[in-house]
């Protein structure tokens, strides 16, 4: 698949993803334009996970938020307290409930995560791994039994 088709496929995704969180951009009077370059990645404080925040405020939500994890990375075992949806732009991600089979899904590829249910996501492939998670609450990261 060329670059370009890839990067066709994940526009589309994502906005058919803000439209299931369209209050957040009725609240835009102005354009945003950001340029990947201008994306600030931070520290989120979960293990090397990374990210950038493309509109909204993940203190409160809504917010739509760009994510890195290195190659190889799984998470604990761990839920959100609201929903969110999430496309893949780079690498091979698995995000599977406890208990569920692993799907494997490559750039273009989105999934729906239910709010208070454990999860554990991993990017399965030798490199870092991008994601782009939209969120109508704010961002929160509950590990099973309290571990990290």
């Amino acid at each position: 698949m060329t670059k370009i088709l890839s990067t066709l496929i994940v526009a589309v995704t994502l906005a058919g993803t803000g439209l299931a969180h369209a209050g957040t951009t009725d609240k835009m009077k102005t354009p945003n334009h950001v340029p990947v370059e201008d994306l600030k990645w931070f520290d989120t404080g979960i293990g090397p996970m990374r990210a950038a925040v493309a509109f909204g405020d993940m203190a409160k939500g809504p917010y739509g938020v760009f994510l890195k994890f290195p190659g190889g990375f799984t998470s604990p075992v761990h839920h959100h307290t609201s929903e969110y949806r999430a496309v893949v732009v780079s690498g091979t991600i698995v995000n599977s409930e406890e208990g569920e089979a692993d799907i494997t899904m490559l750039p273009g590829s989105s999934w729906y995560q239910r709010g208070k249910i454990g999860h554990v996501t991993k990017c399965v492939s030798e490199d870092e791994c991008t994601v782009f998670l939209t969120q109508p609450g704010k961002f929160d990261f509950v590990p099973k039994n309290g571990g990290k």
